[in-house]
């Protein structure tokens, strides 16, 4: 009898001692879930923060387009044109930099109506293969038509290859705009067709076509 008295008191010992581990665990499981939440919580927020720096950053564009070799500039009082390959934009000076025969000359903006770029002159992609738009190669996408762009916001970076960088950014482009624009550019390039001037603002309209 004494053994089995033994026995039972051994038996509740342990099944209260395990009942207490139990409590404790689910006590801890508890505290930990909490902390798992709130470090999840603390993460989504630095998420969105991320998230929101990241689209402010994507606000804003810089756009490699490619300037065709041969430039005709149309002036605004029917003078007679001029041609040749458009090597800079002096913003400071107002002025277009025009390259024919070895020779720079140098084009007040208020002067000129538009720059129009032959159809039939070489462009270069980014990776420097020639787009020949005279001859089969058509354009891959629409047309589009960039208004009210700042004079400092284009950038010719190699004269030779017609290489430029337009920054696009609202309110000229929406930000829809400029996740389409950046979709089509990741594996075509814009062809600038036309320029226009406005000098009184000090901002330009491109004409461009994806190819």
């Amino acid at each position: 009898m004494r053994k089995l008295n033994i026995v039972k008191y051994t038996v509740k010992a342990m099944k209260a001692f395990f009942q207490g581990w139990v409590v404790a665990i689910l006590v801890m499981a508890a505290a930990i879930a909490g902390n798992i939440q709130a470090v999840m919580s603390q993460n989504v927020k630095t998420g969105n923060s991320l998230f929101a720096q990241t689209q402010i950053k994507a606000d804003e564009l810089e756009l490699a387009v490619a300037l065709p070799e041969l430039a005709e500039v149309l002036f605004k009082k029917g003078e007679s044109t001029s041609s040749g390959r458009v090597i800079g934009i002096d913003a400071q000076g107002q002025a277009l930099l025009i390259q024919r025969n070895g020779k720079t000359a140098k084009i007040p903006l208020s002067q000129i109506a538009r720059v129009v770029f032959k159809k039939e002159a070489l462009a270069y992609r980014s990776n420097r293969s020639p787009i020949i738009r005279g001859g089969g190669e058509r354009p891959t996408g629409k047309p589009v038509t960039w208004s009210g762009i700042p004079i400092n916001n284009f950038t010719l970076k190699n004269s030779t290859q017609g290489q430029a960088v337009v920054k696009l950014k609202p309110p000229v482009v929406s930000t829809a705009q400029l996740q389409g624009i950046q979709s089509v550019a990741r594996n075509r390039q814009y062809v600038v067709d036309e320029i226009q001037f406005n000098s009184q603002q000090r901002t330009i309209t491109i004409l461009a076509k994806p190819y």
